[in-house]
């Protein structure tokens, strides 16, 4: 550690004009410091080690869980899902958003509405009007298209 004076090392960089009957202070403001970075680098190094060890057993732990929800938040275009993912994808659409109307397109016919919900092998759809509910075996359909969201 290296003490300052006063007498003449410190000099002002930028002078201003004062008036000479003001005496320079005798004491410095702050004569001696102590530099806590190397402490504070150590410290973070040993908490890094310690996270990283933990976060590795916390893998080791819940990998089966893991694995489960990469699965089921993997994220398809709409356009490469198969006919079951896009009509779940459908169903399960967040309810204070604005449900898509869709695209049916079965071997005789081709629907257009909201899809409400798939149980089994079937999608229940309202029709573009929401009178009345359409039952569609997902069997018979060739692809689903959204029209408007």
């Amino acid at each position: 550690m290296k003490k300052f004076n006063n007498e003449g090392e410190n000099t002002p960089l930028m002078y201003i004009v004062q008036p000479e009957t003001i005496e320079r202070p005798k004491r410095s403001m702050q004569s001696v410091y102590q530099n806590s970075f190397l402490k504070k680098v150590k410290k973070t190094r040993d908490e890094r080690e310690k996270v990283a060890s933990l976060s590795k057993a916390l893998e080791v732990v819940q990998n089966p869980l893991a694995e489960k929800e990469k699965e089921k938040k993997e994220n398809k275009m709409f356009q490469k899902m198969s006919i079951k993912e896009k009509a779940a994808f459908l169903a399960d659409f967040p309810p204070h958003l604005s449900q898509p109307v869709c695209q049916v397109e079965t071997k005789e016919r081709t629907y257009s509405g909201t899809i409400v919900k798939v149980e089994d092998e079937t999608l229940y759809m309202l029709n573009s009007a929401k009178t009345e509910q359409t039952v569609v075996p997902t069997s018979e359909v060739k692809d689903i298209t959204i029209l408007k969201i």
